[in-house]
């Protein structure tokens, strides 16, 4: 799955790293790409201890490998080799540098297992503001693509390596990110409803601590369809021809606070503008998983502008049963958005993550 994804209700806001899969059974080994450090901070373990392919390891783990004072080359949900962690605990600098190409663990994926293994790969790259969070160092400001950080050549051999992959998803053509060199980070329109939105109630939308992260509508984003890749998404928008662009909910949790609509959110849809613009209408929403049961909800919005930055841009919805109801006027149930994942009633601590 390519960094410019955005059709995941577990992160609304946009992944921005690889997800690489591994087929039950595939012990697919993990190579650190570059000589990088390795501190005891950087390893956060979630999983267990165990054999893996003949490897003492341990399962579902992040790991933070510096490999510049500024550029982190991260992975999660790796099954890390134990003798890292151990090597690194056992240092007296309480880091451990290692060189490229170290085996450092494997995309866990059991020939018992239903489901294919997952490995996330990402690049921070603290030279990098997408100008997205007031704290320059937040997470969401610094992801970059991590193509962009291998040599011509290695770069070449990826997107070759990929070709078979994308050809299938041309041949499918009903998925609307596919392309592995686009690098944006920003997509948010100034005044318009395209672009990520923040569940204004919550101070802090990404807060694990207040509860709020992963919640039903703490994030929301809409993509045009401009934004989508149309060689895999050809026979979508055939079928759709008046098709606006995609409506994406959080989805992990139950909601917190305020409902968008009844229900809990679809998650996945197709997002149709009936009638106004792009700054001020209604639209429906049909769930994309239709094989699952369609549902449709309609959503009257407006976007409020406060300055010549879209950082500051406000949106007001609310979701209706029906069209009728969506034309008339708001209601105490409309929710607002926000542009930042922090807001003005954000404390000290909320901020210095935001």
């Amino acid at each position: 799955m390519p960094f410019f994804n955005y059709l995941n209700t577990n992160h609304a806001e946009g992944p921005r790293k690889w997800y690489i899969k591994a087929c039950p059974g595939d012990a697919i080994k993990v190579y650190l790409p570059a000589k990088a450090l390795l501190r005891e901070r950087g390893i956060r373990v979630s999983g267990e201890h165990t054999t893996y392919n003949g490897d003492n390891v341990i399962t579902d783990v992040k790991t933070y490998f510096e490999a510049s004072t500024d550029i982190t080359p991260f992975f999660m949900h790796l099954t890390l080799m134990a003798d890292i962690k151990y090597r690194v605990e056992q240092s007296e600098h309480g880091y451990e540098v290692f060189e490229a190409g170290t085996h450092i663990g494997y995309i866990y994926s059991p020939i018992q297992s239903k489901w294919s293994g997952s490995l996330d790969f990402g690049v921070e790259d603290k030279s990098v503001d997408t100008g997205l969070t007031q704290d320059d160092d937040h997470w969401w400001n610094i992801r970059a693509n991590p193509l962009d950080y291998f040599t011509k050549e290695v770069r070449q051999s990826i997107v070759a390596a990929y070709q078979h992959e994308y050809q299938r998803l041309v041949d499918d053509g009903n998925y609307p990110f596919a392309d592995l060199e686009d690098s944006r980070a920003d997509f948010n329109d100034h005044g318009k409803i395209w672009g990520i939105w923040f569940k204004d109630e919550f101070p802090n939308a990404f807060s694990s601590d207040a509860g709020h992260s992963g919640t039903a509508w703490s994030i929301i984003n809409v993509v045009k369809t401009e934004d989508l890749t149309k060689e895999t998404y050809w026979q979508t928008l055939e079928k759709f021809p008046d098709l606006s662009g995609l409506f994406v909910e959080q989805a992990r949790k139950e909601a917190v606070g305020k409902s968008l609509y009844g229900g809990g959110p679809i998650g996945e849809s197709r997002f149709f503008i009936l009638f106004g613009d792009d700054t001020t209408g209604v639209a429906r929403i049909d769930k994309s998983r239709d094989w699952e049961g369609s549902r449709t909800i309609y959503l009257k919005y407006e976007v409020i502008r406060h300055s010549e930055s879209a950082s500051d841009d406000m949106l007001k919805i609310e979701g209706f049963l029906g069209r009728g109801d969506a034309e008339g006027s708001f209601s105490d149930k409309a929710v607002q958005f926000r542009r930042s994942p922090c807001g003005e009633a954000a404390s000290e601590g909320d901020r210095g993550s935001c």
